[in-house]
């Protein structure tokens, strides 16, 4: 079908004083009902009394008529022009202009009705946004609270382990600390997993890179298992392959975790059997090597569909799950992210009735010898003693003080302590210290209201280093504590080495 032709869309004629058609001019729209000698109101109703009323040889328009032509319904727009005995109709076929216009204001409606609930919305959304805002606020308040209190005591068992682990003791005794440390830095890897949530979700987690020797790391999981695993239904096999490097560079305590948490999820569902665990060497350079680590277990398996939900948070396959097994299914969630972040993956292959299969492929960078030598000579050409210096401590947890009074007179310092910050305030009015630690929540005046007033301190005090004692230490608390002035953080727990090795730094 064509394009419309012009004429088509319009028709020309004059008509007398009285309406009637005199002479068609020019077009074809509605032709046949516009004969000579016709009257115009037959076709054109609403023109009667407009007729009369035009004034002479002037033009008027008129928009947005209605005519019926051939059983429909058509708009039209009129253009009028009054001689001495005569007049000028020129009827145009406005029909699909205005059905466009029609679409255009119906669509400008539907915009502003659109307009006006998305702005109902997103003021909902504000709200919304609001009230999660402030739930997250909340959360973050009550992660810095829990995270304080339940580091200190942390900080207090593994910080007197680590001194009666320096002191002579019995093979025996030595065997327990060993299993106590272990499971001390385990625990300590959990809480903070469990406290820095949101740091966990943003995928921030902090991995170190030390040498690790796999075959000790396996022969301590293994260990553990022997002092704690009491049931006789279920055999635990380990197996090391002889090809695995002697050292590569990683997080023990992380591989540990991956490991033990995926042993204890098969221990969990499986009744009766055996629960093995593999490690080899998937590929090798001098470089570089992939090793994998692999939990099969002779438990009850589960669906491709349960295998594909099997890592997520609090997921549990079974409604009894969680009340059998005493878990919320943090622990494989917490698996995955960990091993996503050391550049490897995770598998799983599982049967029903046949048990589950978990491989875990991690890179390695592989550590040489030397390279462990080359660090040590450093550090020992760089040595520091703190012997002598002055050391205020300000910490209102009694054990926490006990440990580093233990640290600080073994390293023969000058120390003082007290256990608040108003103590510590007055102790720096009389005293000028070679650097000074500060607990971050104390009664009183906290470890964060006192370094905001370092500058108000004499002049012996206002340039010592401060260093905050915290068990806040995610990137975003220590960049906090930097800001308001703190040199650097301890976090809590901590070695003492650690401990020391940082004082060290800043004096």
């Amino acid at each position: 079908m064509g394009p419309t032709k012009i004429e088509n869309l319009y028709i020309e004629f004059l008509i007398d004083l009285e309406g009637k058609v005199l002479e068609i001019i020019s077009g074809k729209f509605a032709i046949n009902d516009f004969s000579v000698g016709e009257s115009i109101y037959e076709v054109c109703p609403f023109l009667i009394g407009t007729i009369e009323a035009l004034p002479l040889k002037k033009s008027l328009l008129i928009e947005g008529m209605f005519i019926n032509y051939e059983d429909k319904e058509y708009n039209v727009d009129l253009d009028l022009y009054r001689n001495d005995t005569e007049i000028n109709v020129l009827l145009h076929d406005r029909t699909n202009v205005y059905k466009f216009v029609n679409y255009l204001n119906q669509g400008r409606n539907d915009l502003y009705f659109l307009k006006r609930e998305l702005a109902s919305k997103n003021k909902e959304l504000v709200k919304l946004r609001q009230i999660a805002d402030q739930a997250n606020e909340q959360k973050s308040r009550f992660l810095a609270m829990m995270s304080h209190e339940v580091r200190n005591p942390l900080n207090v068992i593994l910080g007197y382990t680590e001194l009666i682990n320096k002191e002579e003791t019995s093979l025996m005794v030595q065997e327990y600390l060993k299993y106590l440390t272990i499971s001390g830095r385990n625990l300590k890897v959990i809480v903070d997993d469990i406290l820095d949530l949101s740091r966990v979700e943003a995928g921030k987690l902090q991995l170190a890179k030390d040498p690790v020797h796999i075959p000790d790391l396996i022969e301590q999981i293994e260990n553990n298992y022997k002092s704690s695993h009491n049931d006789l239904d279920i055999k635990l096999v380990f197996e090391v392959s002889d090809d695995i490097p002697e050292f590569v560079l990683g997080d023990d305590v992380r591989l540990i975790q991956i490991v033990t948490n995926l042993i204890n999820n098969s221990i969990k569902f499986t009744p009766r059997g055996s629960v093995t665990t593999v490690v080899k060497v998937n590929s090798y350079n001098k470089k570089e090597a992939t090793i994998s680590f692999s939990v099969k277990d002779t438990g009850r398996g589960m669906t491709e569909e349960q295998a594909s939900k099997m890592f997520e948070e609090y997921q549990q396959n079974r409604l009894s799950d969680n009340r059998l097994h005493k878990g919320v299914g943090l622990g494989l969630s917490i698996v995955k992210r960990l091993v996503q972040e050391m550049g490897g993956k995770i598998t799983v292959d599982s049967f029903v009735n046949y048990g589950t299969t978990v491989i875990v492929e991690i890179p390695f960078i592989i550590h040489k010898e030397n390279d462990e030598d080359d660090i040590e000579n450093s550090e020992n050409s760089g040595y520091k003693s703190i012997e002598g210096k002055k050391v205020l401590v300000a910490d209102d947890n009694f054990l926490n003080l006990t440990i580093v009074s233990h640290i600080l007179t073994k390293e023969k310092t000058d120390f003082t302590l007290v256990k608040d910050g108003v103590e510590a305030l007055n102790a720096l009015e009389k005293t000028k210290f070679d650097i000074v630690l500060l607990d971050i929540n104390m009664p009183n005046l906290t470890g964060e209201e006192l370094i905001k007033r370092k500058k108000e301190l004499n002049q012996d005090n206002s340039k010592t280093p401060f260093l905050a004692l915290t068990g806040n230490n995610s990137k975003d608390d220590i960049e906090g504590y930097k800001n308001i002035g703190f040199e650097d953080v301890i976090p809590k727990p901590f070695t003492a080495v650690q401990f020391v090795e940082t004082i060290k730094k800043y004096l």
